[in-house]
């Protein structure tokens, strides 16, 4: 669970360094990507506390791995970026979605 937190905190500057990256570089879409994951993440926050929905928190993250991808994709000819960017990747894809799942699978919605 410190690996949760840990990885919270660093999200932030993390994603704030592919985002001055991509205004240095002048690269628009990649900037435009890396604030729509922002974005998506917080909205992903909403779904699954905000709404108290393990369904929505699910598909939530799945859909989250659109934007995220794309982003990572887009930061490929920079090889900073996609240093930084790739272990949150690979989180998201390993941790969050397998977590995600079992999390709904277990706390099923009330059926009254």
């Amino acid at each position: 669970m410190a690996g949760f937190y840990v990885l919270g905190v660093l999200n932030y500057p993390l994603m704030g360094l592919v985002v001055h990256r991509a205004v240095v570089t002048e690269d628009r879409r990649a900037y435009r990507l890396a604030v729509t994951v922002l974005g998506c993440a917080e909205l992903w926050n909403v779904l699954l506390f905000g709404r108290r929905s393990t369904r929505a928190g699910f598909l939530g993250i799945v859909a989250f791995t659109v934007p995220l991808g794309l982003l990572q994709a887009a930061v490929a000819h920079d090889r900073t970026s996609t240093m930084v960017l790739a272990p949150y990747t690979a989180w998201v894809v390993g941790y969050d979605i397998p977590w995600a799942y079992q999390l709904w699978r277990l706390n099923p919605p009330d059926r009254r």
